[in-house]
Parts: C-alpha cells; sequence; structure tokens
C-alpha cells in the first residue's frame, strides 16, 4: 500500500510549501504554521515555480490555494499526482479558500487529502494538520494520477444528483411580447 510521505511523523520534522498567488495570504499562513511549530517553511508565489521546486526539493506537505494563475490550486495538486511526477505523488496536499462552490469537489479529484476553508485560525489549522498527519488512506491509480483511496466513492455519495426532471428551458423573453405558457412537468 502506498501511504503519504508525512504519515506518523511530527508537525516540527517536516518541510511544509505553501503555495498562494497571494501575498498577504501567503504570509499568513506562513506565520500561522511557525506559531504551531511546523518545521521548515517554504513559500511560493507563482505555482509553474513551485511545482519545478517541489520537484527537485520534495517537501512533505503542500498547501495550496484553490485560486491562483496561471495555474490553479488543484491543477497543481493535478500535476503532482501524475505517475510521473515522481516522490511528489506521495506527498499530502491541502487546498485552501474563501469560497465554498461545487468546483472544489474537483480539488479533492484532483488528490487533494482536504480542503480548508478560509478564515481559518491557527488551531484548527493544528487541528487539521493533526488529522492529516494520521490519515493512513492509501492511494490508488486511477488514469496515470494518484488519488486518495476510497475518494471517488465519498464523493459519488456527498454531490446528490437532482431526483427531479430538468425543467425545460423557456424561451427568451421579446420586448413587447407575452411569454407563452410554460410546458413540461415539476417537481
Amino acid at each position: 500500500m502506498l501511504h503519504h510521505r508525512a504519515l506518523g511523523r511530527d508537525l516540527e520534522q517536516l518541510v511544509v510549501s505553501v503555495v498562494d498567488s497571494n501575498r498577504p495570504m501567503l504570509s499568513m499562513m506562513r506565520a500561522m504554521l511557525a506559531a504551531i511549530g511546523a518545521g521548515r517553511i517554504q513559500t511560493h508565489e507563482d505555482p509553474a515555480e513551485a511545482f519545478e521546486a517541489m520537484a527537485e526539493n520534495t517537501p512533505d506537505l503542500v498547501i495550496a490555494a484553490a485560486s491562483m494563475g496561471p495555474v490553479t490550486g488543484p491543477e497543481l495538486i493535478y500535476s503532482m499526482r501524475h505517475v510521473d511526477a515522481g516522490p511528489l505523488c506521495f506527498v499530502p496536499a491541502m487546498i485552501t479558500t474563501a469560497h465554498a462552490k461545487p468546483g472544489l469537489v474537483d480539488a479533492l479529484r484532483a488528490g487533494a487529502h482536504q480542503v480548508l476553508m478560509l478564515p481559518i485560525s491557527a488551531s484548527t489549522l493544528h487541528r487539521r494538520l493533526d488529522w492529516l498527519l494520521n490519515d493512513d488512506r492509501p492511494f490508488d491509480m486511477h488514469d496515470g494520477h494518484y488519488m486518495v483511496a476510497g475518494m471517488e466513492e465519498r464523493l459519488a455519495l456527498s454531490v446528490p444528483q437532482p431526483a427531479y426532471a430538468a425543467t425545460p428551458k423557456a424561451p427568451p423573453l421579446v420586448i413587447g411580447q407575452q411569454r407563452p405558457p410554460a410546458t413540461g412537468t415539476y417537481g
């Protein structure tokens, strides 16, 4: 079984890479990690440069912002999880975001272990990191990329499909004309 590289390690032993194009958020995350006793903290503003740096010196944990450019956090993690990414495949990863939206499911499908909702306190970050360091779920291979085992099944259960038929779209309203009555079934 293939587990993440930080499994069972102490927080103060870790090399943590934080990737965020927002400099104030990068500084805040660095300060919180230092306050809770994280080992060495590396910061990167550019996700493409971060990937190159992490490929040369593999960190023990990656925390990446969901919204960055030109590469998003989920895209960065998806690249890390590619079978050809070497040791980066098995680095645990977390995504940070201030916006809860359905697209964050993509972050978990990309291979993230967790999504952290901002704002976050240092104590909450510490609890989530402690949980991650003890998360013994192995990785599974899906189409040349590693993914946390069982994630796809859990996502299928947590993202309900609508139990109703799609409502037919009404034709556009033209000024001066009456809208025809809606047809179709509802409910």
